[in-house]
This record gives C-alpha cells, sequence and structure tokens, in this order.
C-alpha cells in the first residue's frame, strides 16, 4: 500500500518527516524495549515461582507419602499387638483347664463341664476336649463344627475326623489363626495335649469369632486417636469419615460436601465417595485397605504451601521490580540521549530544506499562475483536451476527455488507435483535413463528427486544433480540443422529426404570444385538418380565440388566467372548436409555459388533439351501460325474487315438518271426540280436557305461520334485539328438516343485545345455513361421515362475532374468493343461481354496516360474521 501511495511530497512534508519519524521510531523502540524486558522478566518470575511451588509441593507430598506410611506401620504395629494379647490370653487359659484337669482325672464329668462352661463365661471364649484315638469330642462340639465347615464346607462325619486329625497333627502348643475371607473374620486356637492313663487328650481354647474389618477400624481410630497424626478416615461402604476436619469425629460424607473447600482432601473424598475403585492418582497422599474398603489419608492443603513459601514469592518479586525499574531507568536515558541527538540533526537537515525550498517557492509561483490561467481556461470551455505526438504515433487524453467517452488510460494509446474510433461515415472529412496538415497546407483542425464510446454507442463531438512544427520544419504535435455536442445534435434532430410528424399529421403545433389577443407566433401546417391554412394565421386574418366554440371562451380563459397566477409549468383543457366548414369539433390541448429572462411568461407553447370521434364514443358508450345496468338490474331482481321463492319452498317444506305432528294429534283427538261425544261414562271435564290440547295444538301451527310470516317480511327500521333468541327462533323452524337429513346443529352462545335488522340477519344466516347443508348432502353422497353445523356467537367489547362452521369439505382456494360474486355457483344449474351469498355478503355489508368473511378449516369452511353492537 506505501508503494502505491501516489501523494507528492513537499520539502515541508520531509523535513516534517525527517524531524517526527526518528522522534517516533526511538519512541516505538524505548516502548517495544520496556515492554519485551517486562514480558522477559514477568516470564522468569512466573516460572522461578512455578518452580519454588512445585519444589515445595513435592516436599510436601514426599512428607505426606511418609507419614501414611508411618501411620500404616504403626497400624500394623497395634494390630499385632492386640492379636498377641488374645495369644497369651488363650495360652493361659489352655494351661490353667490342663492343669485343672490333670490335678481332678476327668473323673467328675459334670463337675468338670461346669468348671469349663465358667472358664468360658468368664473369658470370653470357647474350650474344646477331644481324644486322639478314638477323635472322640468330649467338650465343644460346636468349635470343631465351625473349623469343619470353615476348611470343608461339608457336614459329613469324616470331615469332622479329618479336621480333629489335621489338629492333633499340628502337636503339642499348637497356635492356630482360622481366617474366613469371605466373612472377613477371624479364630485363634491353641491346643496342648495331656496324656491321662495312657489315653492322648487335646484340650484347646478358641477366642470368639472377631471381625478382621472392625479390629483394623478400630487399631486405625485409636491411632489416630494418639495424636500422633494428622490423619483422617473414611469407611467407603459407610461413607462415614473420622477426623476429617480434624475434629476427633465421625462425620457424614455427604454432609461435608455441603462446605466443600478446594483442596486435595475434598477431591480423594469426592473420588471414593463416587467411585468405590482405587485411584493411582492418590497414591502419594492417601493409602486405601481394598480387603475392608477403609481409606486413610492425610490433610494437604495447597494454601499450606503457599503459605510457608509467601515469603519467599514476595522477595522474588520485589526483586524482579526493581530489575524492572533500573532497566527502565536506562531505556529512559537512552531514549533522551537519542532524541536530543536527533533534534540537533533535524536541525541541521532543516536549515537545508529551507533555503532550497524558498528557491522553489519563487519559481513555483510563476508558474503557478500560468497553469491555473490554463486550467481555468479549459474548465470555461468544458472540453477535454489531448495532444497528439507525431514522431511516436502517440496520444495523451485529459481525464475530462476519457470521462467523455468512457475510455481509460491505457485504452486508447496512438493516433491510428484514435482514428479507429472514428464513424465510418466521418472518417473521410477527417482524413481529408489532416492530410492538409500532414501537407503543412493548414495548421488549424475544426470538425464535427462522431466518436465512438465506451459503453453509450457513437457521440457527436466539435475538435478544435493547431499543429505545432520543431526546429527543422517538421510536423511536431499537436494540440486539440474536444466538446461533447451529441444532445445538441440528437435535440435537432428531434426537433426535425417532430416538425415532419406534426406538419402532415392531425395534431396541432401552436406558439402564442403572451398579449391581449394571443397572437400567433408558430403554427404547423396540419391546421389544415380543421380547413384552416397556415397563412391566415400568419397574416393575422384568423386569430386563435376565434376557433374556439363561444359557450367554451370563457372556460379556456380561465385556465390560462389560472396558470398564469398559479405559476404553473404546464396546464390542460377540453373544449370545442368550429371548423372552416362551421362544424363543431372537440380538442384536448396542453400548453407549456415559456418565461423571459426576467421570469414573465412570454409565451405559450402547446397542442390541439382531435378527440371528437372519442367523445360520441363515450356518449354512446353511456347509453349502452345505462341499458345494460336496467338488464341487469331485472335480472338481479329476477334472481333475487327466485332465491326468496326457493327459500320460502324450502320453509314451507319446514312448515310442513313442524305441522305433521300437531295435525296428527288433532286427527286423534277429533276422532277421540266422535267416538265419545255420546258416551255418558266420559265426563264434560275429560272433553275440555282434548278441547284445550286441540286448542294448543291449533295456537302452534298458528305461531308458526307468524313465525314464517314475519321472517320474509322486511325491517323497515332498526331495532334492538337479542342476537341468541333470533337465531333460536331460527333453527327451531328449520330443526325437522335437517334432523331429516341427519345433520346436526350445535348452538354456543353469550347473550349480545344489538340494535339493527333482526330479519336481514335472519335471511343472511339461513343462506349460509342452506349453502352448509347442501356441501354436507354433496358429501354424504360420496361418504358416510358424520355432518356437523357450529354456530357461535361471542362478544368482544363493543363487537359481536356470529361464527358458522361445517364438515362438509374444504372450498377450493383458487376460487375461494369469488363465492360473493352474482351469478358464480359450484353447483350444477338446477341446485343453485349463485345469488344467495351474494344478497348475504350484500345485507350484512350494506344493509347493516358490518363484515362478513370466509376461510377454509379442518374438514370444511368457516363464515365469521362481525357486527358493532
Amino acid at each position: 500500500m506505501i508503494l502505491k501511495n501516489k501523494k507528492k511530497y513537499s520539502l515541508n512534508d520531509i523535513e516534517r518527516l525527517y524531524s517526527q519519524i526518528p522522534l517516533i521510531f526511538i519512541i516505538v523502540i524505548a516502548l517495544l524495549s520496556f515492554l519485551i524486558t517486562f514480558f522477559i522478566l514477568d516470564s522468569k518470575q512466573t516460572r522461578q515461582i512455578d518452580l519454588l511451588k512445585q519444589k515445595y509441593s513435592l516436599n510436601y507430598e514426599f512428607a505426606q507419602k511418609e507419614e501414611i506410611n508411618r501411620f500404616k506401620s504403626y497400624v500394623e504395629k497395634r494390630l499385632k499387638n492386640s492379636f498377641s494379647k488374645e495369644e497369651i490370653h488363650l495360652k493361659n487359659i489352655t494351661y490353667k483347664v490342663v492343669g485343672y484337669i490333670q490335678a481332678n482325672q476327668l473323673k467328675k464329668s459334670k463337675k468338670l463341664k461346669k468348671y469349663l462352661k465358667n472358664i468360658e463365661k468368664t473369658n470370653n471364649i470357647n474350650l474344646t476336649i477331644f481324644k486322639k484315638n478314638s477323635l472322640n469330642i468330649l467338650y465343644g462340639n460346636k468349635s470343631i463344627f465351625y473349623l469343619q465347615n470353615l476348611i470343608y464346607s461339608y457336614k459329613e462325619k469324616k470331615y469332622k475326623e479329618f479336621t480333629l486329625k489335621y489338629i492333633y497333627s499340628q502337636g503339642k502348643d499348637n497356635l492356630q489363626y482360622w481366617k474366613d475371607d469371605v466373612a472377613k473374620t477371624v479364630r485363634l486356637s491353641f491346643f496342648d495335649r495331656l496324656i491321662i492313663d495312657d489315653e492322648e487328650y487335646y484340650i484347646g481354647s478358641f477366642s470368639t469369632i472377631n471381625s478382621i474389618k472392625e479390629i483394623t477400624k478400630r487399631a486405625i481410630i485409636d491411632a489416630i486417636n494418639s495424636n500422633n497424626f494428622d490423619i483422617w478416615f473414611y469407611d467407603i461402604i459407610s461413607q462415614k469419615t473420622y477426623n476429617f476436619n480434624n475434629q476427633k469425629k465421625y462425620a457424614d460424607s455427604a454432609e461435608l460436601f455441603k462446605n466443600k473447600k478446594s483442596n486435595k482432601s475434598y477431591d480423594i473424598l469426592n473420588h471414593y465417595f463416587n467411585d468405590f475403585e482405587y485411584s493411582d492418582k492418590f497414591k502419594n497422599y492417601s493409602y486405601l485397605y481394598e480387603k475392608y474398603s477403609f481409606l486413610v489419608s492425610g490433610f494437604y492443603d495447597k494454601k499450606i504451601v503457599e503459605n510457608e513459601i509467601k515469603d519467599t514469592i514476595y522477595k522474588i518479586k520485589n526483586d524482579y521490580r526493581n530489575l524492572l525499574f533500573k532497566i527502565f531507568i536506562y531505556i529512559l536515558v537512552s531514549a533522551a540521549l537519542l532524541i536530543l541527538l536527533t533534534y540537533l540533526f533535524t536541525n541541521f537537515i532543516k536549515t537545508i530544506i529551507n533555503e532550497y525550498n524558498k528557491e522553489l517557492e519563487n519559481k513555483t509561483v510563476s508558474l503557478i499562475h500560468w497553469k491555473k490561467r490554463f486550467e481555468l481556461a479549459i474548465i470555461a470551455s468544458n472540453d477535454g483536451l489531448w495532444d497528439i505526438d507525431f514522431k511516436t504515433q502517440k496520444i495523451y487524453f485529459s481525464d475530462k476527455w476519457l470521462d467523455m467517452f468512457g475510455y481509460e488510460k491505457d485504452e486508447v494509446l496512438t493516433f491510428s488507435d484514435w482514428f479507429n474510433l472514428i464513424h465510418n461515415e466521418d472518417k473521410a472529412n477527417v482524413e481529408k483535413l489532416f492530410d492538409k496538415i500532414f501537407a503543412k497546407g493548414d495548421d488549424t483542425f475544426i470538425c464535427e463528427y462522431r466518436l465512438k464510446s465506451k459503453n453509450e454507442g457513437f457521440k457527436w463531438v466539435l475538435a478544435r486544433g493547431k499543429s505545432f512544427l520543431d526546429d527543422n520544419n517538421e510536423l511536431d504535435r499537436m494540440l486539440m480540443m474536444s466538446m461533447d455536442i451529441d444532445k445538441n445534435k440528437r435535440m435537432k434532430k428531434e426537433l426535425l422529426d417532430v416538425e415532419l410528424l406534426v406538419e402532415d399529421g392531425k395534431i396541432v403545433i401552436f406558439k402564442l404570444a403572451n398579449n391581449e389577443n394571443l397572437s400567433v407566433q408558430y403554427i404547423s401546417n396540419s391546421i389544415q385538418t380543421f380547413g384552416y391554412s397556415k397563412n391566415e394565421f400568419e397574416k393575422e386574418n384568423i386569430k386563435f380565440m376565434e376557433l374556439i366554440h363561444k359557450d367554451d371562451i370563457d372556460n379556456v380563459q380561465v385556465a390560462i388566467n389560472a396558470a398564469v397566477k398559479k405559476d404553473l409549468p404546464n396546464f390542460t383543457f377540453t373544449c370545442r372548436i368550429i371548423n372552416a366548414a362551421n362544424e363543431t369539433r372537440w380538442i384536448s390541448s396542453r400548453v407549456i409555459l415559456i418565461k423571459n429572462h426576467s421570469g414573465q411568461v412570454s409565451h405559450f407553447y402547446g397542442y390541439l388533439n382531435d378527440i371528437t370521434k372519442i367523445k360520441l364514443s363515450e356518449e354512446e358508450l353511456k347509453l349502452k351501460v345505462q341499458d345494460e345496468l336496467v338488464k341487469n338490474r331485472e335480472k338481479d331482481r329476477i334472481l333475487i325474487q327466485q332465491n326468496k321463492l326457493a327459500a320460502m319452498g324450502e320453509m314451507l317444506g319446514n312448515i310442513a315438518h313442524q305441522w305433521r305432528q300437531p295435525l296428527n294429534n288433532i286427527s286423534l283427538i277429533l276422532q277421540f271426540l266422535r267416538d265419545n261425544y255420546k258416551n255418558k261414562e266420559v265426563s264434560d271435564e275429560k272433553l275440555d280436557k282434548f278441547m284445550n290440547k286441540a286448542n294448543k295444538h291449533i295456537e302452534y301451527m298458528s305461531d308458526t305461520i307468524d313465525d314464517f310470516r314475519n321472517f320474509y317480511k322486511p325491517s323497515k327500521t332498526q331495532n334492538k334485539f337479542f342476537v341468541n333468541e333470533s337465531v333460536d327462533t331460527l333453527l327451531d323452524m328449520i330443526k325437522n328438516q335437517y334432523e331429516s337429513e341427519n345433520i346436526k346443529i350445535n348452538f354456543e352462545y353469550e347473550k349480545v343485545e344489538i340494535t339493527n335488522y333482526e330479519n336481514e340477519l335472519k335471511q343472511a344466516l339461513l343462506n349460509i345455513l342452506n349453502n352448509a347443508k347442501d356441501a354436507l348432502l354433496m358429501k354424504k353422497e360420496k361418504e358416510d361421515f358424520e355432518a356437523l353445523i357450529d354456530i357461535s356467537l361471542k362478544k368482544h367489547d363493543d363487537k359481536m362475532t356470529l361464527e358458522i362452521s361445517n364438515n362438509g369439505g374444504n372450498i377450493d382456494e383458487e376460487i375461494l374468493y369469488k363465492i360473493y360474486e352474482p351469478y358464480f355457483t359450484t353447483k350444477f344449474e338446477t341446485q343453485g343461481t349463485g345469488i344467495g351469498l351474494y344478497m348475504t355478503k350484500s345485507i350484512i355489508e350494506t344493509n347493516m354496516k358490518g363484515k362478513i368473511e370466509v376461510e377454509n378449516i379442518s374438514e370444511g369452511v368457516r363464515f365469521v360474521i362481525t357486527l358493532n353492537i
């Protein structure tokens, strides 16, 4: 990007660069040096502190490992001591029993048995006595059975004998550990031999069944309580800890996690809390008794290490801060010295540059003066400058010339490139002028020609130039100026084309002076279409306003005066004129207002267009439209009447359904009266009762007729009524017919009172229901389904909505918007006129000032009527 910079630097710029760049460079180097030093020292400081922490952490970890090993050895020692005491105890008891038996010679068995039980009870042991030869157990059969089951897992007698043989095979003073690896228990036994009357006896004592796990746990807890170790204990199975926070008490692991801290102890506890498997990750900080699922660990916390090395870290940081400050002072002093030297050097350079600058400024002032004059001349001419070097055949084009034709600098380089751009029809003329210049017969060039532009085809240009000779009287170069005259040329041609078009056409072009008589300045030959000649207006034999029909003169004058007063750019008017044959013709005119240099309207420029045929066609069209409207209204009246008659026919069918049951009941009553009027057993009271029933049926039929008559009576004025009651009345009138077609009507409503045309609303609703019924019946012909019509009446602030939906199938979306058009129907001609929904829309939106909408829903169509309350 620096190489592509096209800025021209002056001596002042160079002077500023010499004074600023070294200073900026020194400051940047100083900042970079400081930052690099800072990052290097910071990195060394961090590395030294990390090594120190790592060293102390390793030492601390080693100490923790040693502590765990010492604790483990101590626990093992306590376990051995615990078992040694038990061994001594068993030996003493055995020797005591042997002494007692020697003294009593096993003669008093009851006394011996009592003695043995007392020994067992007071010393919490089990005793056993058996003969070697006969393998007869004299006492303690349960202990031998325990050993049999532990060694062989079989209950047969021979295995018991194997067990006894194993015991005496071990000889005198036989101490044995009987471990149950499955139950994690151990029993100690000590047997001694005694010979009485040449009979060899084995007397032994057994410890009770002890849990090695509990013994180990007790040894661990006792070791922790001895205060010689900073150790905590965790039972993985029960998830209980002891001395976790160095408080010499048990705690639930789940409770400890509520106040979890970030240290190694919590990491170890968290691992074994979620995973019972041994983790090599914590081997330096803990020991796992896998056989019993016991864990012991030390109190490891990084804060302890950090506190121990806090002073050392502070000293390291302080040393590095001091070193950084010293280096910063060195950099600052060095930068200040370099800035001073730079200042002296730039002053020296500035003095030299100022001397050259003054000399150049004096020369430049004169050049700038002439340059500005030249630029102003070019700008004022709005011409494109170009220069031809005849020796190299190269051409230089100014930016204005390139912009004029859309070329880039490297696209037209030589004289031949430029010549090839000239239109073929103009090349001969241009070549002829250049031949004169090459022959030195003329040194000027003036020519209009068409030149090919890059994007807009050919453009007309006016080129002017002058050739120059060198010292050898040879053509050296030629300076050219090009003016864009394309718009003027095209405008002249268009004006000529318009004039030719108008002169013999039917449109009359005119130009009037803005004076009292509206003098005709120009009028086209096409005025002949009205029977006048151009000369008559030019000689002022006829004035412009004399053409206007006398009844329209005032209107035209008012239009002219209004346009001038309101300062309109143009105006139009339509009027009648009188042609030379004294016939009336209709014309339309558009007039442009032309202003002079003072801003006053000096002329009116416009045209006259004969629209007589259009006017006559409009009159004929009006008459035809009126005639068609009358015919269509008559058709609508007939169709509406037919629709009403059809609706009345359907309603009569409903009345017939409603009358059938009452008529049947009246017939039965009359038959009863005929058969019993002479029967003395029938009382007057009973006869009156039947007469009252008949009268009620007749009243019901009369009310049905009144409802029917009121339904078709147009509402002349708006009245208050409850919409829900009106809908109920309509449904009562038609329910029999719909029930006979197995069509179910559901009506859910809120109580809504409005002021409007009640019967018109019923008529509109009936049309929608009839359409729904037809759709449901058509669908029933194709498939079997439950035909439903749902009506919903709701109140929303100041409006009410009446929704009528059915499941008779959707309307094609392409014709959904046409259903309200008159005569449009999707039924056969014998089934509908297409006027029902048209009447409904007219009733709701025109008469009742409401709104009706229709949309497809699932399996059917929904109409929504919205009315103001």
